[in-house]
């Protein structure tokens, strides 16, 4: 299982419950209406968790290996037919390997006035031109939805459905977690911005700068370490590796 980033499936699989976990810590779970995936190096399959459970609850024997068909490799184990368009991600995108979808209010919100992101400060100008909106979205599990999600992303990084949410993609687990969670933080920051009035935007020069930083690996590492310390104190791991 050559993998820049895990050097076993067993390693994959327990970060990957960790980001359930820390979906949690950032608000960015509602009930079963959430999804965290994660390409299995080498193989047109992904790992996630079987239908029934909220983010905070899921445990590693709650994994499942799915296909590019959203079908559990078991044959067995129901899976949440939402996650079909993953594959579709997954197969036109070879540089993504790990897939976040949630139902925040501030994403909800946005997508619901028609409005991307824009770059009124540092964590909303590390995703300019990185973010596209999917008008036309009806449901994920509909055959046909992953295609114009896949075109929607391009070459980007993330999504916001109208009326459903938002899609953050990402290298790797850590990386695409604090990625959304950071993401959300922006979309509420910028809907207060305009309520108030009409917010204005960054210097290109600074979008540039907050980029290199706040899209590196090291701000990924560190805020996931954080994490990791914040729900173990808080208790958020328990049961996890059951």
């Amino acid at each position: 299982m050559p993998d820049p980033y895990y050097a076993s499936v067993d390693d994959l699989k327990q970060e990957l419950v960790h980001g359930f976990r820390a979906m949690a810590l950032n608000d960015l779970g509602l009930g079963l209406l959430a999804h965290l995936t994660a390409r299995m190096p080498g193989a047109d399959t992904y790992w996630t968790y079987q239908i029934g459970q909220s983010v905070e609850e899921v445990r590693l024997s709650d994994l499942r290996e799915v296909g590019f068909d959203a079908k559990a490799v078991d044959g067995t184990s129901p899976i949440n037919p939402s996650i079909l368009c993953h594959g579709d991600v997954y197969r036109a995108r070879p540089d993504i390997t790990c897939i976040l979808h949630h139902h925040s209010k501030a994403s909800i919100a946005l997508g619901a006035i028609g409005a991307n992101l824009a770059p009124i400060d540092r964590n909303s100008g590390r995703w300019h031109d990185e973010i596209n909106i999917v008008e036309d979205f009806d449901a994920p599990e509909i055959a046909n939805q992953g295609t114009s999600m896949v075109d929607a992303l391009g070459s980007g990084k993330a999504l916001i459905l109208k009326h459903h949410g938002a899609l953050v993609t990402g290298r790797n687990i850590r990386e695409t977690v604090v990625a959304a969670a950071e993401l959300d933080r922006a979309m509420e920051v910028q809907l207060m911005a305009m309520g108030a009035g009409t917010p204005a935007e960054i210097p290109q020069a600074e979008i540039d700068d907050c980029k290199k930083f706040l899209a590196s690996d090291m701000f990924a590492d560190g805020t996931w370490n954080w994490y990791m310390r914040t729900m173990a104190r808080r208790g958020l791991l328990d049961g996890a590796s059951e």
